[in-house]
């Protein structure tokens, strides 16, 4: 294996001169940094990241820490930071949460005493005020996803989660729909709390009485849409619609009321939130709202970026919205 003295020999300098091309310090002239990346190719020299680190006071990598490691919508946002990461030259290192704010504030603790240059975070268990006063302390920008911060606060890129219950209770009023039932994400979460904020308020503009016993609170997976669907019939049998605060929920209510001989979306519509790759492939196909955590990852990693570069940037929060996307488990109510 190549060493930083075989380098050295190889394009003729200092290893001080080596040194100072590698940590990007220091006047070197542009033949010399050539002859010296030319040596690097030659030998296939791999640099050491910890010895980086300890000269440059970073890792050139950036830091990101999801509340779990589960589904599809972490899947698409953990492949598109680690591809900008890539194209950026940088080195992602991800960490779970765990859901837990213990665990997510050690994360950064963890990831700062790794030298990364910029930390990205998606939270469901910390609040705003958490978010401030962990920036305050931080020595590196601090990147929040899917939560909006008070206005320069904070930097953030958010999904306006009130608009995607406003769609969706839209939608199935539309459909002449007057009772429907809600199977909520948990409501510990922002996430939930402005979801369901959302519905109750959308269904009161539009003077559809809110039944608050035809709302079930739940974790938000397969087993706990079956679970709560069936709950929800056990309660009442006038529901003629089920909105689902993500479609892991609404696929598993979808099952519920196929044991239980009612069609979808004949007897009851389902909608969904996220667009799960899998919604589009079910029978029937899921009417959801999409979530674009594509584009919010993107939003989020080129401002960690930018905030490298420059850590006087403006704090601001981006909120991206949400499209209905209509397909056959939603139907318009022929016994209104």
């Amino acid at each position: 294996m190549a060493t930083i003295n075989d380098v050295c020999k190889l394009a003729g300098v200092s290893k001080a001169t080596v040194s100072r091309v590698m940590n990007g310090k220091g006047p070197v002239k542009e033949e010399t940094k050539k002859l010296i990346f030319d040596a690097m190719e030659t030998l296939n020299y791999k640099p050491s990241l910890v010895a980086q680190a300890l000269a440059t006071n970073s890792s050139n990598s950036i830091g990101l820490i999801v509340s779990f490691f589960d589904g599809y919508y972490f899947g698409i946002l953990l492949k598109e930071a680690t591809r900008i990461a890539e194209e950026s030259g940088k080195q992602l290192i991800v960490t779970d949460g765990h859901n837990q704010l213990e665990t997510e504030i050690e994360a950064i603790n963890s990831l700062v005493s790794r030298k990364c240059d910029a930390i990205l975070i998606y939270s469901r268990t910390m609040t705003a005020t958490d978010y401030c006063k962990i920036q305050e302390t931080l020595p590196i920008p601090l990147v929040v996803i899917n939560r909006t911060l008070p206005d320069g606060l904070g930097h953030a890129v958010a999904f306006d989660q009130y608009d995607a219950s406003r769609m969706a209770i839209e939608h199935l009023i539309e459909l002449k729909h007057k009772n429907i039932a809600i199977i909520t994400i948990s409501l510990a979460s922002s996430t939930g709390k402005i979801r369901l904020q959302g519905a109750k308020e959308t269904l009161e503009k539009h003077g559809v009485y809110y039944d608050e016993s035809l709302t079930i609170v739940k974790h938000g997976k397969l087993e706990d849409g079956y679970q709560a669907c069936k709950e929800l019939l056990s309660k009442s049998d006038k529901i003629t619609a089920i909105f689902c605060f993500n479609d892991h929920l609404a696929l598993g209510a979808i099952k519920a009321l196929k044991e239980m001989n009612l069609r979808v979306p004949e007897d009851i519509s389902i909608v969904g939130i996220d667009n799960d790759e899998i919604s589009a492939f079910l029978s029937p196909a899921l009417t959801t709202i999409n979530v674009p955590i594509q584009e919010i990852t993107q939003l989020a990693m080129n401002k960690a970026l930018a905030l490298i570069s420059d850590k006087e940037i403006k704090p601001t929060t981006e909120v991206l919205t949400g499209e209905l996307i209509i397909r056959d488990s939603s139907i318009y109510n022929k016994n209104q």
